[in-house]
């Protein structure tokens, strides 16, 4: 019996390792087969004209082609090959599709896309798209469309059992809906008032809130804004905008004009820091059109450079930080609403749910089912009023039309039209311009009731051309001081800007060297200025006086190499923490983040009373606080790296995370995700974002590009992005430039050279007709 038991064991071991070679082996062919191809010619019924794919030795794309529809449709073709499973992903996000493929648990980020009306303003920005954009992207939506009728794409597919569908003008639509959805600002506002409306007084708000600081610089100097506005009468500002809190949305840029350079023409740099992710959201490539080359970083999704340069000039952008979002409650018999049914389809159909869309006239009502609304009372709706949801967005004509400028002129009138997400708009031109303008929808707001009672005009929208100063900086800072006659509510990053103001006041003249240095550069401003108070702190431990003495004689760099960033980092993590939880009491969950400005401002300024533990029946100072937040974060450090301070290695825990949705599937999953030490955190110029709420350090926002733009060589400008320029797995540009980014390499996209004579080691790909 035991025998026959046995070779009945035996026997199901062998049938289950033959499955699992079996599955395996399928699922080796299908990643195999869905690998980009890179060389040889490609015949397609589809393509309007004979077109080259170059691939460099970054694997960057340059595309050749007889006829601009050529090229669009080439990068169409290229953008498949190499991010579909990417780009398939944003559609569904902006559609309300990922529960179809990902199972129930994304019913809830559908229900909440739907309830946006996301796709409806997809189908809108597509409907109000010129006939020349049109042909651009129709062009590219049957590249991609012909990749997709080649074979497997991606080997997620494979990994889910699912295939791809074709796409359609619409999903490039949602793609450039998606920008929008990830950068308009406001709501997070809303929902922080309603919190501690209840929890603090009017006074603790006010200072809890942090508004932007005095010290801290505007992006336009007053000087510039009353020359460009010279007879505009200035309106009553609105309070003081917000000092920007954890995590938002955030980028750097400068430029300084041909008097700062060593080439005696502009420089200008660009770094915008969004979520990490594997593949990268971004992807280089150079576009040969009849107008000229046009090189920069493209949203694989869609046929545009979005930030870049042609040969007239370069463009960077940095998120303004305007509130254009707003959350309001509404009396819910005082209002007429409208209802929608929508159905979730659920694991490819298997299971659907429905549900139903309320909206006002002001837009649609947020349903606590999918919505955290404990902020808010019960016993209203609370609305949703977003500048994305107005009529007229022209948001892809303003990138294609970007991309053709010619000069600051042509630049500033592209964005007519343009509604959201406002950005920064930094320009540099060939013949010596530099300049800053934005385009979108910046409401105006009646000072009594907070309602919207139009827009600021475009021609009146912050604007400035060769500013007196020689240099334009951002770093998510206020935009404009006193002397723009329009208020400016939002959130606002603090410590970059001086940080780059600083650099670009050290160096009479600047060169590519010198930009690369700077966006590489991770002194923190907010150490520096906080650090006097730290080193007045009184820890009990030997730990916690051993680390303060490695802290006497720092200067505030977060080096990867080093311990101080570590333990300035885990001080202040418990630090905030034990400054306002005793205040905010159950809701101090929802503040677990730096909140930069209010720290400083206890520290170092007339807020010390926070200080104090409300808790309990002494009086706690700022240096009996810190030095227990220092004991307590230094135990803690110990516990996982040792207790010799001298071994500790910032970057061994400080790592960026680019992170894939199946990156958490045993075995497969690591293949799909990169990881790489950084330095500098999120208050420094190279910025490396870790949540406080996570209890790693893990980076999760960073730098997900680097440019630099030299106007007197356009192709001595220098690139870089992480992980790769590929999204699949098996490509050797899958992760290749991650180490690369962390270490502040670059490289150039130049235009020099064409398809019958590539640079040594560049792979040519044919596409014809």
């Amino acid at each position: 019996m035991m025998g026959w038991v046995l070779r009945a064991a035996g026997a199901l071991l062998v049938l289950v390792l033959v499955a699992v070679i079996a599955v395996s082996g399928w699922l080796i062919e299908r990643f195999h087969a869905s690998k980009p191809v890179e060389t040889g010619t490609v015949s397609l019924s589809s393509a309007p004209a004979p077109a080259r794919v170059v691939r460099d030795a970054n694997g960057v794309a340059h595309i050749f082609g007889e006829t601009d529809a050529a090229v669009f449709y080439a990068l169409g073709f290229t953008h498949a090959s190499e991010r579909f499973f990417q780009m398939d992903l944003v559609r569904r996000y902006i559609r309300g599709e990922l529960a179809d493929l990902f199972g129930s648990d994304y019913v809830r980020i559908d229900a909440r896309t739907r309830t946006l009306g996301y796709a409806r303003l997809a189908a809108t920005l597509e409907a109000d798209m010129s006939d020349e954009t049109r042909a651009a992207v129709e062009a590219y939506v049957a590249g991609i469309n012909a990749r997709l009728e080649q074979g497997p794409v991606a080997p997620e597919y494979a990994v889910l059992r699912r295939s791809p569908r074709p796409w359609t003008i619409t999903d490039s639509a949602a793609v450039m809906i998606s920008f929008a959805d990830d950068l308009a600002a406001g709501a997070g506002e809303d929902v922080e008032h309603a919190r501690l409306r209840d929890i603090l007084s009017e006074a603790q708000r006010e200072v809890f809130m942090a508004p932007f600081p005095d010290w801290a610089p505007t992006t336009l100097k007053d000087v510039d804004v009353r020359a460009a506005r010279s007879g505009v009468e200035v309106e009553s500002l609105a309070p003081p905008p917000a000092a920007q809190p954890d995590n938002l949305p955030g980028s750097n840029a400068w430029i300084v004009n041909g008097l700062r350079s060593e080439t005696g023409r502009p420089l200008l740099a660009n770094d915008p820091h969004l979520g990490l992710s594997t593949p990268s959201i971004w992807y280089f490539a150079r576009l040969n059109l009849s107008s000229g080359p046009v090189i920069g970083v493209t949203a694989p999704g869609a046929p545009f450079v979005l930030l870049g340069r042609n040969a007239h000039g370069a463009w960077g952008f940095t998120n303004t930080g305007f509130d254009v979002i707003d959350l309001v409650e509404r009396d819910p018999d005082a209002v007429e609403l409208t209802e929608r049914t929508e159905r979730i389809s659920i694991n490819g159909g298997r299971r659907t749910e429905m549900i139903t869309v309320r909206e006002t006239a002001e837009g649609p009502v947020m349903d606590r089912r999918w919505f955290d609304l404990s902020a808010f009372s019960p016993d209203q709706l609370v609305v949703r009023r977003s500048t994305l949801t107005e009529p007229g967005n022209r948001g892809a004509d303003a990138a294609y039309a970007i991309m053709l400028s010619t000069g600051w002129e042509s630049f500033v009138e592209a964005g007519r039209g343009y509604t959201v997400p406002m950005q920064n708009q930094h320009y540099a031109g060939v013949d010596g311009t530099i300049g800053y303008t934005t385009a979108g929808l910046l409401p105006i707001r009646d000072p009594e009731t907070g309602d919207w009672t139009g827009f600021v005009p475009y021609e009146e929208l912050p604007r400035v051309r060769n500013p007196q100063g020689g240099f334009i900086a951002s770093g998510n800072n206020l935009v404009a001081g006193e002397a723009y006659p329009y208020p400016l509510p939002g959130s606002y990053g603090v410590y970059r800007a001086p940080r780059i103001e600083a650099m670009i006041e050290a160096r009479e003249r600047h060169s590519v060297d010198s930009f690369m240095a700077m966006q590489m550069d991770v002194r923190s401003e907010l150490v520096a200025r906080i650090l006097p108070a730290l080193l007045g702190a009184e820890p009990e431990s030997q730990l916690g006086a051993e680390a303060l003495a490695r802290l006497e004689q720092w200067d505030g760099d977060l080096s990867a190499e080093g311990p101080e960033g570590l333990i300035v980092s885990a001080w202040l993590r418990v630090l905030t923490g034990a400054i306002w939880n005793d205040e905010l009491g159950t809701a101090a969950p929802a503040f677990n983040q730096p909140r930069r400005a209010f720290l400083e401002r206890v520290l170092m300024g007339d807020a010390s009373a926070w200080c104090d533990d409300v808790r309990t029946e002494g009086v706690e100072t700022c240096a009996i606080t810190a030095g227990l937040a220092l004991d307590a974060a230094m135990a803690e450090t110990a516990r996982a790296a040792g207790r010799n301070i001298d071994a500790w290695r910032w970057g061994e825990v400080h790592q960026a995370d680019f992170d894939h949705p199946l990156g958490d599937i045993p075995i497969l999953g690591a293949m799909f995700e990169n990881r790489v030490q950084v330095p500098g955190d999120g208050s420094t110029v190279n910025v490396a974002h870790f949540s406080y709420a996570s209890g790693s350090y893990d980076v999760v926002h960073a730098a997900s590009m680097r440019a630099i733009y030299d106007l007197s060589d356009l192709n001595n400008s220098r690139f870089m992005h992480a992980p790769g320029q590929s999204g699949h797995p098996l490509s050797p540009h899958h992760g290749d430039l991650a180490e690369r980014w962390a270490g502040g390499e670059y490289f150039q996209i130049r235009d020099d050279w064409s398809w019958e004579s590539p640079p040594a080691g560049a792979r040519v790909l044919t596409l014809t007709p």
